[in-house]
């Protein structure tokens, strides 16, 4: 079949999906599509020889899977597009984000993502080989590592009532963050060391010397229990540090125009063997990227 063809076999379902779509999500899904889904399916179709009706399952296949990962990434997109702020409302099908550790967890952006769904799209995506492509491979590879680089990052800063509570208040400034923090560090020195033994030698000046020895003694024993938990506390805060750093230095390789996969592939290994959790659909995709080419992948190109 040559491209005409094609075109005649993709208009009709184009229009089909369109209405099915809606207006809002279609005009997300149709640059992602037109530019990059459909010209990979139009190549392979060609190369593999498809009949028509070959040709036109693959097309509804991709379609329908296009359409179930812009769900994914769009959790509750509907309600947003009617009754969302401006803020909350989709803008784009899928892009790189530049992350703010502030603002994890955040619907801002019309970014909303349900893992589950997308680990579900990325396992059916895998059993149909022939309907791969180099953009729909980084976009599940863009939006799983986000995933966990995003919900990890969340419970971290979830973990500890002073950098939940800094992150909450600061509205996405890093300068008002760590201003939040110093403030809490600051109090809880003074609550912690300096007032517990200022009231045990007021009341022991004051004649109470029951009360006055009972807050030392308290005082001593909290100290000591602090101190002891403090190599623990010191190790999970190295190894989450380390995990996020992994995780982030992953994310940023992917939102080059141009990877390497064999960096790539490092990245991958390097943050698994941390302890970074990741699916086994993403180290699918990077497997296939580097078996087809070791030294260049490029998201945009057909393939």
């Amino acid at each position: 079949m040559d491209y005409d063809q094609l075109d005649e076999i993709e208009r009709p379902l184009k229009e089909h999906w369109e209405q099915r779509m809606g207006d809002n999500v279609s005009e997300l899904v149709s640059p992602v599509w037109e530019n990059w889904i459909l010209p990979s399916l139009k190549v392979r179709a060609r190369e593999a020889k498809c009949t028509a009706e070959e040709f036109r399952e693959r097309w509804i296949r991709a379609m329908r899977l296009m359409e179930e990962l812009f769900e994914a990434l769009h959790s509750n997109y509907r309600y947003r597009f009617e009754h969302g702020p401006e803020d909350e409302k989709p803008w784009c099908y899928w892009e790189h984000q530049q992350f703010n550790f502030l603002k994890a967890n955040d619907a801002k952006g019309g970014i909303y993502i349900e893992k589950a769904e997308l680990l579900r799209v990325a396992a059916e995506y895998l059993s149909h080989p022939e309907i791969h492509s180099n953009k729909f491979d980084w976009l599940l590879l863009d939006a799983i590592v986000f995933a966990e680089l995003d919900a990890f990052t969340s419970h971290v800063i979830s973990s500890k009532i002073s950098t939940g509570i800094a992150a909450a208040c600061a509205n996405g400034s890093q300068t008002k963050y760590f201003a939040l923090l110093a403030l809490f560090g600051s109090v809880g020195f003074v609550l912690s060391y300096v007032a517990p033994p200022a009231l045990a030698f007021l009341a022991l000046t004051k004649g109470h010397d029951i009360t006055g020895w009972s807050i030392a003694g308290l005082w001593g024993l909290s100290v000591v229990w602090t101190l002891i938990g403090v190599p623990v506390r010191w190790k999970a805060r190295r190894k989450n540090k380390e995990l996020l750093i992994n995780l982030h230095d992953l994310y940023r390789i992917l939102g080059d125009s141009t990877i390497s996969p064999r960096v790539l592939k490092e990245a991958l290994d390097k943050a698994a063997a941390s302890g970074v959790v990741l699916d086994g659909a993403v180290f699918s995709i990077v497997d296939r990227i580097v078996a087809r080419d070791a030294t260049t992948f490029v998201p945009t190109q057909a393939g």
